[in-house]
C-alpha cells in the first residue's frame, strides 16, 4: 500500500517538474513582440513617365518581374518589421545592371509608426524625403477627406486653389519640397467631383488641374478612396519659362 502511494507521488512530482521546466523553456523562447512599421513609397520623378520597381532586401533580387511596381505619380504600401529597412529602386525595368540601381538606400523606421518616402527630382538627379506621419483620425460623423499638398515642381513655389466642391485658396506660395498640413475637403452625397487648380506662384500661370470623381456617373456610390481618408496631392514637373513647362498633379491615399 505504501509502495503504491509512493510511486504515484513520485510520478506526480516528476510530471510537475517536467511541466515547470517545459514552461520555463517555452517562456525563454518567446520572441520579443515587434510592431511592424508602415511604409509608403511615392514615385514623384519629374519626367512624368518614369516607373519604378522596388526591392526591400539586401541581396540581389532573384526575380525582377516580381518586384513592387510604382507608376509615375503613384505609390506602394509596405509593412515591415525591419527598423533599418533597405530599399533599392530600379527605373523602367533597367535591371540588367543591378550594381547600378536607380536608388539604393536604407530607411530608419520605428515600431508601429507610419512613414512616407517621396522619391523625386530628375532621372539624373534623384532626391528623396522621408516623412514620419501623424495622420488625422477618421470620424464617421464628419463627412470629409483630409488633403495635403507637396510641391515637387521645378524648384518653384506654387499656389493651389480648390474649384470644387468649395471654391477657395488652399495654399499660396508653397516652396519647393515643402508639405502642407492636412486640409479638410467636404465629401458627401451633394459633392459630385473634386477639382483643384495648381498655379506657378511667381507668374500666376496655370500649371495643371487635378480632377477626381466623388460620385460615380449613373450611381449614388461614393468614392471610398476619399471619404474619411487622408490623401496627399503630389505636384511634379519641370519649368523652363512661362510658356515652356511640364507639370503633373496626382493624389495618393494613406493608411
Amino acid at each position: 500500500m505504501f509502495q503504491f502511494s509512493y510511486k504515484k507521488s513520485f510520478k506526480a512530482i516528476v510530471l510537475a517538474g517536467g511541466l515547470l521546466i517545459f514552461g520555463i523553456s517555452c517562456k525563454k523562447q518567446v520572441p520579443e513582440e515587434i510592431f511592424p512599421a508602415s511604409l509608403t513609397i511615392v514615385n514623384g520623378i519629374n519626367d512624368t513617365t518614369s516607373f519604378l520597381s522596388a526591392y526591400f532586401g539586401n541581396s540581389q533580387p532573384r526575380f525582377y518581374n516580381r518586384l513592387a511596381y510604382i507608376s509615375n505619380g503613384s505609390s506602394f504600401d509596405y509593412g515591415t518589421d525591419k527598423m533599418d529597412q533597405p530599399l533599392t529602386l530600379f527605373r523602367n525595368y533597367d535591371t540588367l545592371q543591378p550594381s547600378k540601381a536607380f536608388l539604393k538606400t536604407s530607411l530608419k523606421l520605428e515600431p508601429g509608426e507610419i512613414f512616407t518616402h517621396f522619391v523625386y527630382g530628375s532621372p539624373t538627379d534623384v532626391k528623396q524625403k522621408t516623412v514620419k506621419e501623424q495622420l488625422p483620425s477618421r470620424s464617421l460623423n464628419d463627412s470629409v477627406a483630409n488633403l495635403r499638398i507637396i510641391n515637387l515642381f521645378g524648384n518653384r513655389p506654387i499656389d493651389v486653389r480648390q474649384l470644387e466642391p468649395v471654391p477657395g485658396t488652399m495654399v499660396t506660395n508653397l516652396p519647393y519640397e515643402q508639405l502642407t498640413g492636412f486640409i479638410k475637403v467636404p465629401v458627401n452625397a451633394s459633392v459630385i467631383n473634386f477639382r483643384f487648380e495648381v498655379r506657378d506662384h511667381a507668374t500666376g500661370v496655370p500649371l495643371d488641374t487635378l480632377s477626381e470623381v466623388n460620385i460615380y456617373p449613373g450611381s449614388t456610390m461614393l468614392n471610398t478612396s476619399w471619404l474619411f481618408k487622408a490623401r496627399t496631392m503630389v505636384v511634379t514637373g519641370t519649368w523652363t519659362s512661362e510658356g515652356v513647362f511640364s507639370a503633373r498633379t496626382t493624389s495618393i491615399g494613406h493608411y
